[in-house]
């Protein structure tokens, strides 16, 4: 079945029949955001899973529909293609082939939420065909497809944002602004823990992502998003990873296994079962459209060829002199993070998640009094917003596609040496692993390591 899965989403099958449509014209309108006749950028969305139907379909539709046109819709699935058209509304073009999708409707931008392993092809296509891209994370799964990605963006010239929406929630923002206005003073070392729970990771065993050759592992599909916002908010550049990590409970090591969970004679013994005939959307948008792909959404999590890893410590080295100790667990029923920032001046921490929920997250200062001009600890809070990830994604949505132009003091909005930088720590972390040796950065692609990014 993942064989079949793998073989078929090598290229886009040219079948595009009663999907294709006709071009869906915009005329100009006036932009609320500046007030001034501007023509609507013509959007196209490769992949049509559950983030690219609802943030990039549905919710872009509207939400942004005043300054956006989505034109068309690309997948490999035809049967998730026609309920994803369904789901989003407005009678879209929809391709099983990108290229012919590209060719024909001509879009501005291309939004990517394809298969992480499969997204460099994408991006790749988009910019050949004149698009600028917005990708979600992570930007991709391993090395040379990176460095693909690098090459392509210099050939072609090409915009690429990659979707970092942690970076955008109220109060992250407000630890990178503290960073950056000399709160603590140059940054030398950073502790970063995070905790997932096991209904959290038992989503990544049953789909796809419990596979290296799809999503990378958990090094690479979830990790980046933290490793992009330590380099964020350190502004600097790693120069090389050292890692361990295994796989417990989950794959090989489980008590009994079965086809999936609806086939499946241990139901009733398996803390893991999931009866997706229960969750019509997730029904509808993916079992009832296997047969086209091979693709199951609820996979034994107990099936012996996953082979990603379910805790996670790595030692990462940065251009700048500073170090980060960062781990991932996903044994736990702890949902949260801690994170600290030790710098010359004094000390940043953040404790999210967890229990009792609320809100809001709390910031702490403690001075280093013999070096601060700041003697007083201090805790500063700040509410969450309104909307997904703590506040962050309209945040991020409105500079993407209400106010592009909208001045960004504090660079939240990534490119793709933010993307590559990013995945390669967990490239390296996962090659690490394997090896147990450390793994230099600029073995692996030709972005030199930066101390102080521009």
């Amino acid at each position: 079945m993942d064989q079949k899965y793998q073989l078929s989403r090598k290229k886009f099958i040219k079948t595009t029949g009663a999907f294709a449509g006709g071009a869906i014209l915009a005329a100009p309108y006036v932009s609320k955001a500046a007030g001034s006749f501007r023509e609507k950028k013509k959007l196209a969305l490769v992949g049509t899973g559950v983030r690219g139907v609802s943030m990039f379909g549905r919710s872009l539709r509207a939400n942004y529909g005043d300054y956006v046109d989505l034109v068309s819709i690309c997948d490999i699935n035809p049967g998730r293609l026609a309920r994803a058209r369904e789901f989003i509304g407005g009678d879209l073009p929809a391709y099983t082939d990108l290229d012919e999708m590209l060719e024909r409707e001509k879009p501005d931008t291309l939004i990517v939420t394809s298969r992480d392993d499969v997204h460099h092809e994408h991006i790749i296509t988009g910019m050949r065909h004149g698009c600028d891209i917005i990708t979600e994370k992570p930007l991709t799964i391993d090395e040379h497809k990176a460095q693909e990605i690098i090459d392509a963006e210099k050939k072609y010239g090409r915009n690429v944002i990659v979707t970092f929406n942690y970076r955008y929630p109220p109060y992250r923002a407000k630890v990178k602004e503290l960073i950056m206005d000399g709160w603590i003073g140059d940054v030398k070392n950073v502790e970063f823990h995070w905790h997932i729970t096991h209904s959290h990771l038992m989503r990544y065993m049953q789909r796809w992502h419990g596979h290296r050759r799809f999503g990378g592992s958990l090094w690479v599909h979830k990790s980046t998003h933290h490793f992009d916002m330590v380099n964020w908010f350190i502004n600097s550049d790693p120069v090389e990873v050292y890692a361990n990590s295994e796989l417990e409970r989950f794959g090989k090591h489980g008590p009994f296994r079965g086809k999936n969970c609806r086939n499946c004679a241990f139901t009733d013994q398996c803390p893991y079962y999931w009866d997706i005939t229960q969750d019509e959307h997730h029904y509808n948008l993916y079992t009832r459209n296997e047969h086209y792909d091979g693709y199951v959404r609820d996979n034994c999590v107990f099936r012996e060829t996953i082979d990603i890893f379910s805790k996670h410590s790595a030692l990462v080295k940065y251009a700048n002199g500073a170090q980060l100790n960062y781990s991932l667990t996903a044994d736990t029923e702890y949902e949260g993070y801690w994170l600290a920032f030790n710098g010359t001046k004094g000390r940043l921490e953040v404790r999210a998640g967890g229990w009792p929920r609320r809100n809001y997250e709390e910031i702490h200062f403690m001075p280093n009094r013999r070096y601060s001009d700041r003697q007083e600890e201090q805790t500063i809070r700040v509410d969450h917003g309104s909307g997904g990830h703590w506040g962050g994604d309209p945040i991020m949505n409105d500079q993407l596609f209400k106010d592009p132009n909208r001045p960004d003091p504090l660079k939240q909005q990534a490119g793709v040496r933010d993307g590559v930088m990013s995945i390669i720590i967990g490239v390296a972390a996962r090659k690490s692993t394997d090896s147990g040796l450390p793994v230099r950065i600029e073995d692996l692609v030709d972005l030199k390591p930066m101390p102080n990014r521009a």
